[in-house]
């Protein structure tokens, strides 16, 4: 490879990084649609008289920071089907606070 292909490449790749960088708007939109998602299966759980134990809740809550935590440190790209953004996932974790913090108000 020569060098000028070499470093076209490299700014090609470093231009298409900074696009891909998320607004504020796509980040709240990005929360809001995860913290949603997890509160209509909850509801959707309600309704059907499922309960999740406290041990479930909190590791689904460290598996979905855990998956945020990756997703900002990550120097590399992560795509494909099902990834998400940090964001979604940190607006899973905060509804499963919500949802364990509702439980542990009704028992």
């Amino acid at each position: 490879m020569q060098q000028g292909n070499a470093f076209q490449i490299s700014v090609w790749v470093k231009e298409n990084i900074m696009q891909q960088l998320p607004t504020k708007e796509e980040t709240e939109r990005d929360y809001h649609a995860g913290f949603n998602r997890v509160m209509k299966f909850a509801e959707y759980a309600q309704g059907r008289a499922w309960r999740l134990s406290d041990r479930q809740l909190v590791h689904e809550i460290v598996q979905h920071e855990r998956a945020a935590q990756i997703r900002e440190k990550s120097s590399l790209p992560i795509v494909g089907p099902g990834t998400r953004s940090a964001a979604y996932n940190r607006g899973q974790a905060d509804a499963l606070r919500a949802i364990l913090q509702r439980q542990h108000q009704e028992a």
